[in-house]
């Protein structure tokens, strides 16, 4: 069945086949649940967000994962939230080693 719009264009009907909840993206990819919709969010996947709920048209998810550079790679242009991209530095835990006291020799307490 096609319906027409109001542009005249014909266009098929959406049916439950071509839909496909963040479940089943999820399933289908292989990644967290959570990650498809943050990927969702973001605009990584494709998706449309109907209310509280996100949903997926398969033939927009297939095309994005065959028409994806490195489909080996997860992406990585995203740093989680909250955190700094940038390497920090560990403090240092012990001070530098100090040679033990020869034998017989008293150490103080400041040298």
């Amino acid at each position: 069945m096609t319906t027409v719009s109001q542009a005249g264009a014909t266009r098929p009907r959406l049916t439950r086949d071509d839909v496909a909840a963040a479940r089943e993206v999820s399933d289908l990819l292989g990644i967290p649940l959570s990650t498809v919709l943050e990927y969702a969010r973001r605009g990584v996947i494709p998706g449309h967000k109907l209310g509280r709920r996100w949903i997926f048209l398969r033939d927009e998810i297939e095309a994005a994962v065959r028409g994806a550079p490195g489909l080996a790679q997860a992406p990585t242009e995203f740093a989680p939230r909250g955190r700094s991209t940038v390497a920090r530095k560990r403090p240092k835990r012990y001070p530098e080693t100090v040679p033990s006291p020869a034998f017989g020799e008293q150490r103080t307490l400041f040298g």
